[in-house]
């Protein structure tokens, strides 16, 4: 869902308009977390995609295709398939803080599409002024070339979001109950998750959709929250139960036992924290889409694997029980 308003709507004109053959080398789309910057973009690539060779890519993944590529020394397909599209959008580039040789590897693609004469688009989580990570030469380009922002939504902005939510779901909710979600919420995605785990609080409790229910759900949601165990604690535990150290857990290690470990901790903690995929992908550095597909393939597994399955039960079973049965074992 799209809501156009005064905080993205220089984003909106610009990417609804851009064409490639007239459009900057560089350009940025900045903004806080969670106001559209993603959707934007992908909308953008869908649009220009039968017109030019185009490729969407999350930072993320861009910094493990390049950490594989480089372990299987397979480094000039992936620079081939970076380097030559007419237009490359690359998302989340916050992501690369820290990440020097994944760092340099961007700058020389950036380079490369220049010289090809190519385009390319960054969706960055910040202000431009945070960029220094890059380094003062890309930070200084991408800074000079086309910089647009998506601004921090208004409480009216909220207000309407939710209003389009409800419209959307045919459900008639008072602009009371809207107001107080509206101030609940920090951004888009949360304002989703509050109105959906309302309307699944008001049909289990089968109660209408009104500011009692509304305050009753936010006093069980703060309460779940409190007793909802951190992604840090699951994955230790994890280690505990599979052997593997929780920094190959964190880590871009592919190996089996590895990856198995990795895929137990994402269903872990989108099971017992309830955290989206995009929070799940910030806790372990991963992109959601790989944190979905990780969390799908974990699914499947699960039901073929009697071992996979013992151990996952030893988690949720660890986590439900009470304080003091922890402390004993």
């Amino acid at each position: 869902m799209w809501l156009s308003s005064e905080f993205n709507r220089m984003a909106e004109k610009t990417f609804k308009a851009y064409e490639p053959d007239d459009a900057f080398f560089s350009t940025l789309l900045y903004g806080p977390e969670g106001v559209g910057k993603s959707t934007l973009l992908v909308k953008c690539c869908q649009r220009l995609k039968e017109k030019k060779t185009i490729l969407y890519i999350d930072a993320q993944d861009f910094v493990k295709n390049y950490a594989f590529a480089a372990q299987e020394g397979t480094l000039s397909q992936f620079r081939l398939r970076l380097r030559t599209p007419g237009v490359l959008i690359m998302d989340h580039i916050e992501v690369l803080k820290g990440k020097t040789r994944s760092i340099e590897e961007f700058y020389h693609t950036y380079e490369a599409l220049f010289q090809r004469n190519g385009r390319i688009i960054c969706g960055f989580r910040g202000d431009p002024s945070q960029l220094g990570f890059l380094g003062e030469k890309l930070s200084s380009r991408l800074r000079g070339g086309l910089v647009v922002p998506i601004l921090q939504p208004t409480p009216e902005d909220m207000l309407n979001y939710l209003r389009q939510m409800a419209y959307g779901k045919f459900l008639i909710v008072e602009d009371l109950v809207l107001e107080l979600m509206a101030e609940e919420a920090a951004n888009f995605p949360k304002a989703q998750s509050l109105m959906n785990g309302f309307i699944q609080f008001a049909n289990r409790t089968d109660s209408a959709l009104d500011h009692g229910a509304l305050l009753l759900y936010l006093q069980e949601r703060r309460y779940q929250e409190g007793l909802r165990p951190s992604p840090q604690n699951i994955i230790q535990k994890v280690a505990e139960l599979t052997g593997v150290a929780a920094a190959a857990i964190y880590s871009t290690t592919r190996t089996p036992e590895v990856r198995q470990a990795r895929q137990l901790a994402i269903y872990g903690i989108r099971s017992l924290s309830r955290l989206s995929y995009p929070e799940i992908g910030a806790s372990l550095n991963k992109s959601h889409s790989s944190i979905m597909k990780s969390y799908q393939q974990f699914q499947q597994a699960v039901q073929k694997n009697p071992e996979l399955r013992e151990m996952l039960e030893s988690l949720v079973k660890y986590f439900n029980s009470p304080d003091d049965e922890k402390t004993e074992r």
